[in-house]
């Protein structure tokens, strides 16, 4: 008879789910989140922007990354 090597999977608790957020209160919540940082854009060769929120002390190493404050 042959015994599994492998260790039995441990349920997690049922955690409760979030509560669901209106479209406005989400908006909301993310604007409170970007205030007070730098927006920084990235363009790639097929024209893809990319759109980074970067905190102050941090905008530096991002311009050096290839990306740039509108």
């Amino acid at each position: 008879m042959s015994y599994s090597t492998k260790r039995p999977r441990v349920r997690k608790p049922a955690e409760s789910p979030a509560p669901s957020l209106s479209p406005a209160e989400h908006l909301a919540a993310l604007q409170a989140r970007e205030a007070g940082k730098t927006i920084m854009y990235h363009v790639d060769a097929w024209g893809h922007v990319e759109t980074r929120f970067v905190r102050s002390q941090n905008v530096d190493a991002w311009l050096a990354k290839g990306f740039f404050v509108r």
